[in-house]
């Protein structure tokens, strides 16, 4: 290289220092439907699930929140097993949250159904909680559904202040549910093939999704924020957890707390009423008056697959 061109390539690197350096990127991991979602009822699944999940979050010294469903506690004669699953989360240093006792419907149940339900939904998390000298913070809107009319959101909104809670938004929202149901399907009729190919082609459906909300990210904050990521406790993520974490790695991600997280101003941004449960990126669009980018759909064969599901 002659002088010329060194120096220019010097300019270059001077001017433009970040080209090929990824910038460390922050995300908070956290999961829905806490002791399981509706693919896994069964006790010793339920068990196994959690465990294995709590395993590889360790292994990353991960802290995640998690949102719990206090109903799927309250199956006769396992009551103290189940609620002993969200003591291990507790145990392990993680968050837990209030996601409705039920998961009950917003948009065709009224403000005051809801509210109760929400009541309902944070006792015994609660006093988890309070026996260890913490409190309950978070909240989490069932299918991220913040209510179906201004009034609704707002009035929803007020008690959650009043009540302490914090709203636990999320902004990578995707659709892992279909790969979870599909992937339970392929186990129960092991097919282990058909279940490591929907594994692979879910990691591969959810770095399409993280490219897509970092673009809307930069074209509409111009920067990331913090990130907040939507999963469920399922079978596919205690599975292959691993997998999907060391995508998010590959990315650059730094993995934070849900406080730390929601220290990004971004936060604090107005957003939308809508009846869709939407990432919080595309409310604070279109609060702005902006059309929000629709995410990635899932893989034409993975679609097919979930359209024949029992």
């Amino acid at each position: 290289m002659n002088i010329r061109a060194f120096l220019v390539f010097a300019l270059l690197l001077f001017v433009f220092p970040a080209v090929n350096a990824q910038a460390t990127r922050k995300i908070s991991v956290t999961f829905d439907d806490l002791p399981g979602t509706h693919n896994v009822s069964d006790l010793k699944e339920l068990t196994a699930v959690n465990a294995i999940l709590l395993s590889k979050l360790k292994a990353r010294d991960l802290p995640a929140a998690v949102f719990v469903n206090e109903r799927k506690l309250y199956v006769p004669g396992e009551i103290d097993e189940r609620t002993a699953i969200l003591e291990k989360w507790l145990d392990a240093g993680h968050t837990l949250g209030n996601h409705t006792f039920s998961h009950i419907a917003i948009n065709s149940n009224s403000f005051e159904a809801y509210r109760d339900d929400l009541i309902r939904g944070e006792t015994v998390t609660r006093m988890l909680l309070e026996n260890r000298g913490k409190k309950l913070r978070y909240f989490r809107h069932t299918q991220l559904r913040t209510g179906p009319t201004d009034d609704y959101r707002k009035q929803l909104s007020e008690f959650l202040k009043r009540r302490g809670y914090t709203v636990a938004p999320v902004t990578i929202d995707n659709n892992e549910y279909i790969f979870a149901t599909v992937y339970e399907n392929a186990l129960a009729e092991n097919n282990g093939k058909l279940a490591d190919r929907i594994a692979v082609a879910y990691v591969e459906y959810m770095n399409s999704v993280f490219s897509h909300f970092e673009d809307v990210s930069r074209e509409f904050l111009n920067r990331e924020p913090a990130q907040v990521l939507l999963l469920h406790v399922n079978r596919i993520n205690a599975d292959h957890f691993e997998k999907l974490a060391s995508m998010m790695e590959k990315r650059g991600y730094q993995f934070v707390s849900l406080d730390e997280a929601l220290k990004d101003e971004a936060y604090s941004l107005p957003e939308v009423t809508s009846r869709r449960g939407l990432s919080w990126i595309h409310r604070w669009m279109l609060a702005k008056g902006l059309e929000m980018k629709e995410e990635p759909n899932v893989q034409d064969w993975i679609a097919e697959l979930y359209a024949r599901r029992d």
